[in-house]
């Protein structure tokens, strides 16, 4: 077997450095060089306090990954990894571990991480989990995109759990233990089996977001509300229905004789009612013209527009940001795969220009900021970077700040002006304030670019939208039957009047158990 040095192990080494990302095609190379194994120098890396590994071919994490047991952060996300060895169990002071997007289909039998805070299992093939009750420091848990049918044995001892996300499984039972779970906040058991909700929230007094959406709950009215109302009218409601039929399920009022019509056409109500993706046609005016010299910078561009997006609700508004963020982190790879931008539509003039200009003539309102040139802004994001360096004693790639090696000392920068020449985008550093979203009901533009390729554009666009669609953000659309998102294609030309690429076209936003309508 061919066990070459890798260089940037070698580096970590070198410069006894805490921290090493291992990303993408380059690591998927060595991997095959190697025969799909990680060299043993990387586990000599004792002082390493965070590793990620991910978007590569790796599919075995060998045992020695236990003797890394200064680590505080592991991300393996978007592997082929297929089981975890029992000598994570090693890592006793890890506190955020990330293998979504893998091919797990079990975790080790013995599960203990008594620092863990939140750890991320989605997009896997799990169908069940160990005893969670050695987490005893677990706060978030995403389990979804899975095929699991209960939660974890032992989630309902842990007193710090707030957050579980368990949406697209295959959970039919309700589970009782959440309950006992006072300090839980977020609870998402969308597009599960769950047909009854018979449990207590009484203790749960902490609860601000339940999503039950898109289950095949028995009770129609309880299934409208899961689409239409806040969690605080949902409890509202399950409460009254379990104080009415003393402690039993509450099946809703029945109106006429026997019942039996209204519930019928409470049936027939239930499917008009179903949130749907609706993709409307384009229009001509909106478009965005891209020069070929962006090739050099970043090269690639999708955007799509959300209708009368509601953003009225502050929580929700919260969500939202909360959501971009996260994708930034994970799908992104920290802004270095693809940058989100939104843009308020109204305060966007069209056509668009994608186009690369010098650094030294960009000047931009960054987001909360006064205006101020790129070589400025790229100057302070540096400082930044460096005071978190010498702060936390972590090497220069460090968080969100990654996504700088891409731009600094590059003689032009990829940015998207309006049709007065106002730059509203300087990716992957900032969108302008002068479009930024708001809590108010309106259009939103949004913009995703790549320096890799359109397809990784085209996919965290797809990603956003869907989990868009799955934490209930929805339009206010003017025809009240379209109840869902309601997207409205945009083209990007190339210098040429070519058509580079519409989006959605009419094979994207394929989303599992999700109706996409095509408004002709």
């Amino acid at each position: 077997m061919s066990m070459e040095s890798w260089q940037e192990i070698d580096d970590a080494s070198e410069n006894c450095r805490h921290e090493l990302h291992l990303n993408g095609e380059v690591i998927s190379d060595k991997l095959k060089r190697n025969e799909g194994t990680l060299p043993e120098t990387l586990f000599d890396l004792t002082s390493l306090n965070y590793l990620e590994i991910s978007d590569t071919t790796l599919s075995s994490l060998p045992p020695h990954i236990g003797k890394l047991t200064n680590l505080l952060n592991l991300a393996l996300h978007r592997n082929e990894v297929t089981a975890i060895p029992e000598d994570i169990n090693n890592l006793s002071k890890l506190k955020f571990m990330d293998v979504s997007f893998n091919n797990l289909s079990e975790l080790p039998s013995s599960f203990t991480l008594p620092q863990l805070h939140t750890l991320n299992l989605s997009n896997n093939q799990l169908q069940s989990l160990p005893d969670f009750s050695g987490l005893t420091g677990l706060s978030t848990v995403f389990i979804d995109h899975n095929q699991l049918t209960q939660l974890p044995v032992g989630l309902e001892t842990l007193g710090n759990v707030s957050e579980i996300h368990a949406a697209n499984n295959n959970i039919a039972t309700f589970p009782e233990v959440v309950s006992h779970m006072v300090n839980i906040k977020h609870l998402d058991v969308s597009e599960n089996s769950l047909k009854e909700i018979t449990c207590d929230f009484s203790k749960c007094l902490k609860l601000k977001t339940l999503n039950l959406k898109n289950n095949p709950l028995k009770d129609n009215r309880l299934k409208k509300m899961t689409v239409q109302c806040s969690t605080k009218a949902v409890l509202e409601y399950l409460a009254k229905q379990t104080s009415d039929s003393g402690g039993k399920k509450g099946k809703g009022k029945k109106k006429g004789k026997g019942g039996k019509k209204d519930v019928a056409d409470e049936d027939e109500e239930d499917t008009s009612m179903q949130r749907k993706f609706y993709v409307l046609k384009a229009e001509e005016a909106l478009r965005v013209d891209m020069n070929t010299n962006v090739k050099d910078t970043r090269p690639y561009i999708c955007c799509a527009l959300v209708k009368n997006l509601d953003l009225s609700d502050p929580q929700m508004f919260k969500s939202f940001i909360s959501l971009q963020t996260k994708l930034h982190e994970n799908v992104c790879d920290m802004r270095t795969r693809a940058t989100i931008a939104t843009h308020n539509f109204p305060d966007l003039i069209f056509p668009l220009a994608y186009e690369a200009l010098p650094v030294a003539s960009i000047e931009i309102v960054p987001l909360n900021k006064e205006k101020v040139s790129a070589t400025q802004l790229i100057a302070n994001l540096k400082a930044d970077r460096d005071n978190l360096k010498a702060q936390k004693k972590r090497q220069h790639k460090s968080g969100l700040y990654k996504f700088l090696d891409l731009v600094d000392g590059k003689e032009k920068l990829a940015v998207l002006r309006d049709a007065n020449a106002d730059i509203v985008s300087l990716p992957p550093l900032t969108n302008s304030d002068k479009t930024k979203i708001s809590t108010i009901v309106s259009d939103v533009f949004i913009e995703i670019t790549s320096p890799m390729s359109l397809p990784d554009s085209k996919f965290v666009m797809e990603e956003l939208l869907k989990e868009m669609f799955k934490i209930g953000l929805a339009s206010k659309y003017e025809d009240e039957s379209m109840i869902g998102l309601v997207v409205q294609p945009i083209r990007v030309f190339d210098e040429n009047g070519d058509l580079k690429i519409i989006y959605p076209s009419k094979v994207d936003l394929n989303v599992p158990n999700v109706n996409v309508v095509r408004v002709e």
